[in-house]
């Protein structure tokens, strides 16, 4: 019965216990749901044990793909033709030796990176092989070592070529036809390798062949040949140049004997001797008059300055009177003076002759003041008239020295155009003269920069194939596309692996993993609890057990019901071996078969079946009447009875309710056994009637798809689903890392017996079991 019953229905006493039981139960499966969740977070950071565990899993894959690519890479190398290289090796200076200090015409690339990757492309050019075809008389057979080989055997070569044979597909380098016969260039250069020594100026030239002689003998003529197509374009490149200097030396001298004679008589038509004497003097006046008019400038305006100053300002506050040394003096006598005088008038009258003698010093004091400042005043006004007519002289100078000097160079604007000209192709007849007899010199001196350093030997040995590089090439290359494969299978495999997998589905704890075991010859499953009970089966149910014991704060509930999502995934043996479980624990058990279509639990205890739930559900019996002993302590079953033609109206009816709630209180566990729960609706409402719902789960056969269902199911059915048993867990396959502690193993003796415990207290025995 769920806790989401409404109000206004009828509810039994001991089910109203149950839903606060379940209420209870809520905040810890919510902290559950919580931790679950935070654990799916972190799903995107890579698990080393989980990865280990899935190569675990799928290392037949792995294995087989390594060893068919193994296989192919030892059928590539047996195949091929042996080839032979023969290395020579030449030195490439970026400039000759000089015997003279004149350069050449070459171009010159010092310092240049391009230098050295100019030379690598032409040990690679075309015209190069051609020559050494040409000297050493080969024939199309060179071309057959780039052609697509023909048999069974060519596609695996040219596949495997391109990872253990360090070149490209050989189909990609078979020559076209050309108008001349076999495209014998492409060949050559196929076979031919320039490798450049790092931080040196050495270069080595490979050269494969089939022939050990004929590589020897290529490489050696490729270098010789290089050697003097070097000397051969430094030759040439020399008498083109001379050719071209003598031809143009010829031209610019009649333009020199041209522009001399035109010059020359332009000055004597004009008389003119050199004007850039007088307008350098010109220049360097006008440069005078110019400093001289900022000067006079600058004076001018501090004159104008001060002169208006004179006339706007009053006298006696004109900076020039206030500066004024004799003023400031006779000012300063005027307030003795004065001070005098206010003396003695406290004692003299006015005509008295002593004021009369003050105040005509006064008088003559005042009169100096007044004849210093219009001496003051009359200066600055002098000055300022003379800084007026200096600058207008410097005008009058500066406008006549332009004037001058533009009169003079528009007049000599000829004479200096013809003048250049003449001194520029003077300069160009003299450089093309000096630079001819340069390269003269420079084209009697053979000297090369470029030098075979050792010749190449003939190989004792083939270069490939490389057995040992093969097969280990072969090797990585398996083992990755083996570790592909492998991830591929993987990921289309959406079953459930173990605990930790399936807890990601649920959201849920899982309670146990069972082994998976050997179901030997005419013994019942379901009963190795209890008569095995120091096997790995019955040490995982009863950890199983101890972990629903602990499932609630009340221990395990009273009523348990087991379902699965289809039929055969042990549901029914997790049923029985719970229930003897509990019931060796000193409890007393009912266990009730609830799959009413096709019942099991009387054929494992070999009970009759003429009478049982169907019975009861049908109002022909009472629970007393239907149940019966099981041979374990403690452990009764009520079978499933006749089969009815209406399994879920019977099971949907209050006496099932009545039923469950009186088994809870005779017994201290009702375990209910159903059917599955994809296609049916038996399960959905014995989980309804149940105080918890445990799904079963089998390892590596259901689908992710199929609980998710069956859960959803359950929730639209108001069923409190506690958590999941995974069972058929095989230990062979198990690994660090599913479930919360459910994989470690342990020994432990029992009986003086030892015993293997793996996953959650799984036990592993030393022989490996299997279903």
């Amino acid at each position: 019965m769920s806790s989401d019953t409404p109000q206004n229905e009828p509810v039994a006493p001991d089910h109203q216990l149950v839903i606060a039981e379940m209420r209870k139960q809520l905040a810890r499966y919510e902290e559950h749901l919580q931790h679950v969740k935070k654990v799916e977070q972190d799903d995107d950071l890579i698990d080393l044990r989980e990865l280990w565990a899935m190569l675990m899993r799928r290392r037949w894959t792995v294995i087989i793909t390594t060893a068919l690519v193994l296989l192919a890479g030892l059928v590539y190398t047996a195949t091929i033709t042996p080839i032979y290289r023969a290395t020579t090796t030449v030195q490439i200076e970026r400039e000759s030796t000089k015997v003279v200090d004149f350069e050449g015409v070459e171009a010159s690339e010092t310092g240049s990176k391009d230098f050295y990757e100019t030379q690598y492309e032409l040990l690679r050019s075309r015209n190069l092989a051609r020559r050494v075809i040409d000297q050493l008389g080969l024939r199309p057979p060179v071309a057959q070592e780039v052609q697509e080989e023909s048999g069974p055997l060519a596609g695996l070569k040219n596949f495997f070529g391109r990872f253990v044979g360090g070149g490209e597909d050989a189909s990609s380098e078979t020559p076209e036809p050309a108008a001349r016969g076999p495209n014998l260039e492409a060949a050559f250069l196929a076979n031919l390798e320039v490798e450049p020594v790092r931080n040196s100026r050495l270069v080595r030239l490979h050269y494969n062949s089939p022939d050990p002689q004929e590589a020897a003998l290529v490489v050696n003529t490729l270098a010789r040949a290089y050697v003097d197509m070097n000397l051969e374009r430094r030759f040439e490149a020399s008498t083109y140049a001379k050719t071209f200097l003598e031809d143009r030396i010829k031209q610019v001298r009649a333009d020199l004997e041209d522009s001399e004679r035109r010059f020359l008589d332009y000055t004597q038509a004009r008389g003119i001797i050199n004007t850039e004497d007088k307008l350098g003097v010109l220049r360097e006046k006008l440069s005078a008059l110019n400093s001289a008019m900022v000067s006079a400038e600058q004076q001018r305006i501090r004159a104008e300055s001060n002169y208006q100053e004179m006339l706007a300002a009053d006298q006696e506050s004109l900076a020039a009177i206030l500066e004024s040394e004799v003023i400031q003096k006779l000012k300063q006598q005027r307030v003795d003076l004065q001070t005098e005088r206010s003396q003695l008038a406290r004692i003299y009258k006015d005509s008295y002759p002593d004021m009369v003698q003050l105040d005509a010093k006064i008088a003559e004091v005042n009169a100096e003041i007044g004849q210093e400042v219009a001496t003051i005043r009359d200066s600055i006004r002098v000055e300022y008239q003379t800084r007026l007519r200096e600058e207008a002289k410097l005008q009058e100078s500066i406008a006549a020295t332009r004037e001058e000097i533009l009169s003079l160079e528009e007049n000599s604007t000829d004479f200096t155009v013809l003048k250049r000209e003449v001194d520029t192709n003077r300069e160009l007849y003299d450089g093309l003269l000096q630079r001819m007899k340069e390269v003269g010199v420079a084209a009697g001196i053979a000297n090369n920069n470029i030098s075979v350093v050792d010749a190449a030997p003939v190989p004792r040995g083939p270069h490939s194939p490389n057995v040992p590089m093969n097969l280990a090439l072969a090797l990585v290359l398996g083992l990755m596309a083996g570790v592909g494969l492998a991830f591929l299978f993987e990921m289309l495999d959406d079953t459930v692996k173990g605990s930790e997998d399936l807890e990601k589905v649920i959201h849920k704890p899982v309670f146990g993993v069972i082994p998976k075991v050997r179901e030997e010859a005419g013994a019942e499953l379901g009963l190795m609890t209890f008569h095995q009970p120091t096997s790995a089966f019955a040490e995982a149910y009863r950890s199983m057990r101890t972990a629903l014991m602990f499932s609630t704060s009340e221990g395990a509930p009273k009523v348990l019901h087991f379902t699965s999502t289809a039929a055969g995934e042990g549901k029914t043996t997790t049923a029985v071996s719970t229930a003897i479980n509990f019931a060796q624990t000193g409890a007393n058990v009912l266990l009730i078969d609830g799959d009413l279509r096709n019942p099991s639990l009387h054929k494992v205890f070999n009970a009759p079946n003429h009478q049982g739930l169907t019975n009861y559900l049908s109002g022909a019996g009472e629970p007393a009447e239907v149940t019966q002993p099981t041979g374990v302590k403690g452990l009764f079953l009520m079978s499933s009875g006749p089969i009815p033609p209406n399994p879920a109206e019977l099971l949907h009816g209050a006496r099932m309710v009545d039923l469950v709630s009186l088994g809870a209180k005779r017994f201290d566990y009702v375990i209910i056994d159903s059917p599955p729960l994809l296609g049916l609706a038996d399960a959905l409402i014995l989980g309804d009637v149940a105080q918890a719902t445990l799904l079963v789960v089998t390892a590596n056969s259901t689908r992710r798809g199929a609980v998710e269902a069956a859960l959803k199911r359950l929730g639209h059915s108001r069923s409190n689903v506690l958590g999941a048993v995974l069972t058929k867990f095989d230990l062979s396959k198990a690994s660090y890392g599913y479930g919360y502690g459910y994989d470690y193993q342990y020994s432990y003796s029992y009986g003086g017996a030892a015993q293997v415990e793996g996953p959650d207290g799984e036990p592993a025995p030393a022989a490996r079991q299997s279903a």
